[in-house]
C-alpha cells in the first residue's frame, strides 16, 4: 500500500504544480487559467457550442456560458447563429482571440519545456511513455470510486 499512497502524493503534488505554472506563468493579463483552456477548446474545433464546450471541459453548463460571455466580451471569442437550426449557437475565435492563444500556449510550451530539459536525457522517452499511459488510465471511462468517507448531511434548524 505504501507505493500507492506514494502514486498518490506525487500525482496530487505533480497536478498542483502544473495548475501553479499554467496559472502564474502560462496565463498572464487578463485571461485566467479556465479562460485559457476554453480558448483552446473552441481551437480545436471547427463548429463549438456552448454545451460542446462544457462536456470537453467537464463544467456546467452555467460555467461555460459565463466563461464565453467575458471572453466574448474582452474581444476574444464571438456568437453566431447557426445557419442550420437557428436554436444552435456556434462559438468561434476572433482574430484577438486567435493571437492570445498563439502566445499563451508559446508560453505553455516554454514553461513545459525547460522542465522536459532538466529531466535526464536517458530517462526522457521512459517519461513519457509513463505519461501516454498515465493520460490514458485518465481518459477511460471508469465507474465512480466510492468515497473513504460518507458525505456530510448539513442540518439546518430554524431559529425557534
Amino acid at each position: 500500500m505504501a507505493q500507492q499512497e506514494r502514486f498518490v502524493e506525487l500525482l496530487t503534488q505533480v497536478a498542483r504544480e502544473i495548475t501553479r505554472r499554467q496559472s502564474s506563468d502560462v496565463c498572464c493579463g487578463d485571461l485566467t487559467l479556465e479562460q485559457f483552456q476554453t480558448l483552446a477548446a473552441v481551437s480545436g474545433v471547427d463548429l463549438s457550442t456552448i454545451g460542446s464546450l462544457s462536456d470537453r471541459l467537464c463544467v456546467d453548463l452555467s460555467t461555460m456560458s459565463r466563461n464565453v460571455t467575458v471572453l466574448e466580451r474582452k474581444g476574444h471569442l464571438q456568437r453566431a447563429r447557426s445557419d442550420d437550426d437557428a436554436r444552435v449557437v456556434h462559438v468561434r475565435l476572433t482574430p484577438k482571440g486567435k493571437r492570445s492563444l498563439t502566445t499563451l500556449r508559446c508560453d505553455q510550451r516554454d514553461v513545459f519545456q525547460d522542465v522536459y530539459g532538466r529531466l535526464p536525457a536517458a530517462d526522457r522517452s521512459q517519461v513519457v511513455k509513463a505519461l501516454e499511459a498515465l493520460s490514458a488510465c485518465l481518459m477511460a471511462a471508469a465507474p465512480p470510486a466510492s468515497a473513504c468517507c460518507a458525505p456530510m448531511v448539513v442540518s439546518r434548524k430554524r431559529p425557534a
